[in-house]
């Protein structure tokens, strides 16, 4: 199913070489799941199973994101999205990048938990000029979905398609009958089927909102793809858009929510409705349980002008049946997770987020400022720390991304928050406040910022630096 997937699409393997380095590479891979449904991944050109050793051109390049048109576009190792980066938990990773575009850029690596250096934002690096390289190297320490992109010109270059999706297993996965990967995005196309021009008023308030969604690169769910009935899956959702909050459920199968952007719950909880900020991940376990179902697919739910909700498939899977031979399908054994407990005495900070207007010019703020401006505040490694973020602005909303550091959401607007999980990112709603703690457990420069890029890059970012006691 997994070959089939990627067929379709349209999507080869990525690298080539000798044959006794696919057997090392081959054999290093086997350490790590076979593949995932809908994405290619990069090639693993280390024998050693505890290293991943890649290698990543930025470039231009054309692609069908609406079928039968082509669009100029960035890309990664020519693709949108992507090759997937797949390691297992405490694994070195090796990336030898390329920049073949025509300006500087970076790679930032969106929730890994690495050493600041490796962090890829301007603070911390010197952007890797048209036509250089840089070795990224660095340790993942904590399973979970997450994903890569630029942290220079973010607007066009993460718009125009450098982006693509991590996944970073457990040290014993729980076992599934296929794993697949969704990264959700959408774009703002002209007549040409080419990207719409950037700028104006309206894009710098609300951020850009695209006109054309799309699931793995392609605005159309591929047809003929097959899943077998009453097989359980993880199914892996990134939002890499650049504004939009991605609305999603699951028709014709019954899902439960099992991880968010730091990694596996708990315990498994179930809902509706998966609402993603912009870089946020979920994962989801994924049953085909409805009896009288003849497809399965990931729906976006997008509202009209209107008001009205209008259903978007992203992706479709025709059921069939395994055969009374199959053997019957089995819930996975999830690892035991513990979060870390409230903090009885923990330093309080609180973070204001607004917009001025001034001289006809208008700028995002932190706490009344333009973010870069304000002093690079310290904190102590391990020492719990609970922000208070305040939305006043009452028309924007506003997804909170923390760099190399996780945090629990703990209060939204006063009342306990239901929404369990290490996260990296979380939307502060319009006129809303929500109270999140972290324990800083990684020392470095940090960013933190509004991931709608617009706003981050007119003064909705600042910096920090956590410190070993």
């Amino acid at each position: 199913l997994s070959v089939l997937t990627v067929c379709l699409l349209g999507v080869t393997a990525e690298g080539c070489g000798s044959a006794s380095t696919e057997a090392a590479s081959e054999q290093a891979s086997m350490m790590r799941s076979a593949s995932f449904g809908g994405v290619t991944e990069l090639r693993d050109e280390n024998p050693d199973p505890k290293i991943v050793e890649v290698n990543l051109t930025a470039g231009a390049a054309e692609t069908e994101l609406v079928p039968g048109r082509r669009t100029r576009v960035l890309a990664f190792n020519g693709s949108v999205p992507g090759p997937l980066l797949h390691a297992r938990v405490g694994d070195r990773v090796i990336v030898h990048f390329k920049n073949d575009l025509a300006e500087p850029t970076t790679i930032h690596w969106h929730g890994l938990r690495i050493d600041s250096a490796m962090d890829g934002t301007p603070q911390v690096q010197h952007p890797i000029p048209a036509g250089g390289t840089f070795t990224y190297d660095f340790v993942v320490r904590d399973a979970g979905t997450y994903w890569y992109h630029p942290h220079a010109t973010s607007l066009e270059q993460v718009d125009r398609g450098l982006y693509a999706p991590i996944v970073v297993e457990e040290a014993e996965p729980p076992k599934f009958d296929a794993e697949r990967v969704f990264v959700l995005d959408d774009v703002r196309l002209d007549d040409a089927f080419q990207m719409a021009p950037y700028g104006g008023m309206s894009d710098m308030m609300m951020g850009r909102i695209g006109n054309v969604l799309l699931m793995n690169g392609r605005s159309k769910p591929t047809s003929g793809l097959k899943a077998e009935r009453g097989r359980v899956e993880r199914w892996r959702l990134v939002n890499a858009a650049g504004a939009r909050v991605m609305a999603v459920t699951v028709e014709g199968a019954s899902f439960r929510v099992i991880a968010t952007d730091g990694g596996l719950l708990p315990s498994p909880s179930t809902t509706s409705t998966v609402a993603l900020a912009v870089g946020q991940r979920f994962d989801l376990e994924v049953t085909y349980d409805k009896p009288e179902a003849a497809v399965a697919q990931l729906v976006a739910l997008v509202r009209t002008s209107a008001g009205a909700t209008q259903k978007v498939p992203l992706a479709a899977y025709d059921l069939v049946d395994p055969g009374p031979e199959a053997a019957a399908a089995a819930r996975p054994v999830y690892p035991r997770v513990d979060l870390p407990a409230a903090a009885s005495a923990p330093l309080e900070k609180e973070l204001r987020f607004g917009m001025v207007h001034s001289g006809g010019m208008m700028m995002m703020t932190i706490n009344g400022q333009d973010g870069m401006t304000l002093p690079v505040e310290r904190f102590e490694q391990g020492r719990p720390v609970r922000f208070t973020l305040v939305n006043d602005d009452t028309m924007h909303g506003h997804p909170f991304h923390l760099h190399g550091n996780f945090f629990q959401i703990l209060e939204r607007n006063g009342l306990p928050a239901n929404e369990p999980g290490l996260k990296d990112t979380v939307q502060l709603l319009p006129g809303g406040r929500v109270t999140i703690e972290t324990a800083f457990e990684n020392p470095g420069d940090w960013m933190y910022h509004c991931h709608i890029v617009e706003h981050s890059e007119n003064g909705m970012m600042a910096m920090i630096k956590v410190q070993a006691p």
